[in-house]
Parts: structure tokens; C-alpha cells; sequence
């Protein structure tokens, strides 16, 4: 009786209602964010009007082109639309996820549910990445398809694959951790940018050999093509890292410290770079290109983090002694700190620079070089110093910072266009306070790189002194929370 029974009504299977839901192991962020993501119509009508232009043109590409390129054709193809929705279209959904949480007061919520704030960053990342994916799976039949035209380049085509999701990977990241700033620039702005990268892909796509070229590179036969390769997927993790946790840093709480460990990052990285130069196999005329790529987010987000300092984040440095007091000087959160550890940053980059350009006379740099290493560094400079003294707002201290970098590239091509079309280019002169000015003198015969070299060295030391004159007397209004973090009983 009892088989009979339950036969009759069987109880459900296990598997099967395991698998209508996310695992509990997942987080509750990314879960969220992938539920509505999944469901939301720009990805659902992105998914199908990619899948119907894919088989549409794939399937008639051949008809459309010759037997010797099709093949090249159909990858073309299959590329640029997918770089399309990979590397514009999925990094521009993440624009509003962090400010859509602030705006909606619902970030608090969130804390109080135990997640962390880089836990709720990264699941708003991950989920746009995950379906980005998605999309990149769905590819693959069409490759398939594609190889019957001949001609694949089966490596390379996939390396190329891979490299472009990857790079939709630190995209998104930059759009997310933006997306965390109370600025609508700040937020619009990558969009050019992502505009300006779309552009460049059908260029070597469908433009002579061009695209054969680059998937032969992408192939790794060679240490060139790998160097090359792994350098490149350095640079792009290291900047959406840099991303996230900028906008981890703008969404946690005062009491967590996220500063700390982004600049020992930079620091560690930048002494690595410098020491790697010394070598006699490098050449120090890459140095400032690595360097460059290293300090600028790191430099960028220490002088505009808040300057609000609590005492149990300073007691983690002073209850340390003495050389704990001397890395608060440079590693505590806040942009007095942050102008110190630029200052500490800059003086190893230009000092190992030009140190491990001596041990190798023929390769030393010229003040051509040295002008342009100069008048970058002065470029972040100079919006730096306007930002610690006219912003009004914590909270916007990044979007200021973003607005006076464009004002002064505004005042560099404005006055540069001015003066080749009256022929004045001395009238330059008048704007060298800007640093981005005198990037426009340089290779011009009118100019002497002596000159130059010396003009810059004048603005950036005195933009440095101002700037650091104005960390110091913000520093200096720590006074009361030192005094109180000394105070308080070790736990």
C-alpha cells in the first residue's frame, strides 16, 4: 500500500528545486543585481538585436565578399559588433550603479544587511560583467560557422576575443566606481572615451592587411607579441582595480580606511618599476610611460579623497610609534595625506628616472623628454591645488578636480590654436603657468627645449610648494583627533 502511495503522489525532486534558484553561496548583491539586470529591457533588446545582426550579416557574408577575404570579412564582422556591445554598450549600463543607490538612499540599507562596501561594488560589477559573458558565449556558434570560410586564424582570433572582454571587464569597472561620484561629468565623461575606442576598431578590422597583421600578433608566437600582450592585461587590471576601489572608498563608511592599501599598491609598484630600469636590457625611455600609467589614478584619487579623519583610524598609526606616525604623514585617507604621498611618489618616479637613464649614456633622456615628463606631472598638479582651496563640498572634491583638469586642457588648445593661426606662437609665454601650455611648445622651432625645461621646472616646483603649504595646514587641523586617538586604551 504505502509503494502504491507513493507512487501516486512522489515527492518533488531535490535536484529540481535546486535548480530554480541562485545557490546561497552567491551574493546577495550579485544575485540582486543579476536578476534585474537579466530582466532588464536595454539587456534583453541589446541580446536579440545583437543575435539577429549576427545572423543576418554572418550569413550573407559570404555572398557579399570574395573568396579570399571572406573569412576575414565574417570576422570582421563578428568583431566589431561585438565590440560594440562589449566595450560601449554593457560598460555604459553600469553609469548609474552606485549613484542610482545613493540617490535612493538605499546604500544604508544595505550596510545594515552586513555587506560590505566593496562586496556591494563588486557585485554591481560582476553582474554586468556576467552578462557580458553571456553575450560572449553566444558568439561561439557564429565562429564556428565562420571557420568554414577559411582563413582563421584560430589563436589569434580567440586571444583578440579574450582581450576584448577583458577590456569590456576594466571598462565596466571604470564606469562603476565613477558611477559612485555625486558629478553628472564624471559619469558622462568615459562615454567619449568609449566612443572615441569604438571608432578605432573597424579601422584595422576592414582597412588593408590590417586585421591579418593583428590577429598574426595576438597568435603569442613570439616574446614580442606576449611581453607585449601580459604588459597590456596589467595595465588594463590595474586600473579597474583602481576603479572599484575608488568608488568603494566614495560609498564606505568615514571609519573604513581604503586609502592605505591603494597607495602602498602604488608605492610597491612604482619602487618595482624603478628598480626593474636599472637593468641594462630596459630602456629607460619606457620608465615614464610605466610610471606615468601607475601613479595617475593613484595620484588622482589621493588629493581628492574627503578630509575627514576619525580618531580609531588614527590610532592604527600612532599607537605604532614613531615610524607609524611617520607613514600617517603620507597613508592616512584624506587628500592632506594624499598631497604627501604624491610629493613621496613623484620624487622616486623622476628620481629613478633619470637615475637609471645616467647608468645608460646612450640612452639618456633629452630635455625633450624630460619637458614632457615635467609638464604632465604639473597637469595633475595644477587641478589639484584649485581643488584643495575652492571646493565647498566634500563629497564633490573628485568632480572638481575633473572640471578644472578639462578647463585647464580647454586653456591649453583654445590659446595654442590662437597663436598658429596669427602666428604668435610666443604669445604662449603669457599661459606657461598652465603646464598642459607648454606640452603645445615642444618640437615647435620656435621654442628651445632649454628653455622649456627650465620654465616647467619653476611652475611645478612652485605649484608643489603651494600645494603642499595648503596639505600642511589642513594636516595641522588633525591636531585635535591625534591628540584624542593618543588618549583612547589600546583594545
Amino acid at each position: 500500500l504505502n509503494s502504491k502511495l507513493s507512487t501516486l503522489n512522489p515527492e518533488p525532486s531535490p535536484v529540481l528545486t535546486h535548480l530554480t534558484d541562485f545557490s546561497d553561496k552567491l551574493s546577495p548583491m550579485l544575485v540582486k543585481e543579476l536578476r534585474q539586470g537579466m530582466r532588464a529591457r536595454s539587456f534583453m533588446m541589446l541580446f536579440l538585436i545583437f543575435q539577429g545582426l549576427l545572423a543576418f550579416i554572418l550569413l550573407s557574408a559570404g555572398a557579399a565578399s570574395g573568396a579570399d577575404n571572406a573569412g576575414s570579412f565574417a570576422s570582421g564582422i563578428i568583431f566589431t559588433l561585438f565590440a560594440g556591445a562589449a566595450l560601449m554598450i554593457q560598460p555604459m549600463r553600469g553609469v548609474n550603479a552606485l549613484s542610482s543607490e545613493i540617490t535612493g538612499n538605499t546604500i544604508e540599507m544595505m550596510v545594515l544587511t552586513r555587506l560590505s562596501a566593496w562586496r556591494i561594488v563588486f557585485g554591481k560589477w560582476i553582474a554586468i560583467v556576467s552578462q557580458t559573458a553571456l553575450i560572449l558565449i553566444t558568439i561561439i556558434p557564429y565562429l564556428i560557422l565562420r571557420y568554414f570560410f577559411g582563413g582563421m586564424i584560430l589563436i589569434g582570433e580567440m586571444v583578440f576575443l579574450t582581450l576584448m572582454f577583458l577590456t569590456s571587464m576594466a571598462l565596466t569597472a571604470v564606469m562603476v566606481g565613477l558611477s559612485a561620484n555625486s558629478t553628472k561629468i564624471v559619469r558622462v565623461l568615459p562615454i567619449l572615451g568609449f566612443v572615441m575606442l569604438l571608432q578605432a576598431v573597424p579601422m584595422f578590422m576592414f582597412r588593408g592587411g590590417g586585421f591579418t597583421n593583428f590577429m598574426s600578433f595576438c597568435s603569442l608566437s613570439d616574446w614580442e607579441s606576449r611581453i607585449a600582450i601580459a604588459s597590456y592585461l596589467c595595465f588594463i587590471a590595474y586600473f579597474g582595480w583602481c576603479a572599484l576601489s575608488h568608488g568603494t572608498s566614495v560609498i564606505a563608511p568615514v571609519a573604513e580606511n581604503h586609502s592605505t592599501i591603494r597607495r602602498l599598491v602604488a608605492l610597491g609598484l612604482v619602487i618595482l618599476t624603478v628598480a626593474i630600469g636599472f637593468h641594462a636590457a630596459v630602456d629607460p625611455q619606457i620608465l615614464p610611460v610605466v610610471l606615468g600609467i601607475i601613479l595617475a589614478p593613484a595620484i588622482i584619487t589621493a588629493v581628492t579623497e574627503k578630509s575627514i579623519l576619525l580618531p580609531p583610524v588614527a590610532k592604527t598609526f600612532r599607537q605604532r610609534g614613531w615610524p607609524g606616525r611617520m607613514a600617517a604623514i603620507f597613508l592616512l585617507p584624506g587628500w592632506p595625506a594624499g598631497v604627501f604621498f604624491t610629493a613621496l611618489a613623484l620624487s622616486i618616479a623622476l628620481g629613478g628616472t633619470v637615475i637609471a637613464a645616467g647608468l645608460q649614456p646612450t640612452r639618456a633622456l633629452n630635455d625633450e623628454m624630460l619637458v614632457v615628463i615635467l609638464a604632465v606631472a604639473g597637469g595633475l598638479l595644477l587641478p589639484a591645488l584649485l581643488a584643495s582651496n575652492f571646493t565647498k563640498e566634500e563629497s564633490k572634491r573628485f568632480g572638481v578636480f575633473i572640471i578644472f583638469l578639462l578647463a585647464s586642457v580647454i586653456l591649453t588648445i583654445l590659446p595654442a590654436i590662437f597663436a598658429s593661426i596669427n602666428n604668435h606662437e610666443q604669445l604662449l609665454w603669457l599661459f606657461v603657468w598652465n603646464p598642459p601650455v607648454i606640452l603645445a611648445m615642444v618640437g615647435n622651432s620656435d621654442f628651445r627645449d632649454d628653455h622649456l625645461l627650465n620654465a616647467i621646472i619653476v611652475v611645478d616646483s612652485i605649484l608643489l610648494l603651494l600645494l603642499l603649504a595648503t596639505a600642511t595646514r589642513a594636516y595641522r587641523g588633525y591636531r585635535e583627533i591625534f591628540a584624542e586617538a593618543d588618549s583612547r586604551p589600546s583594545p
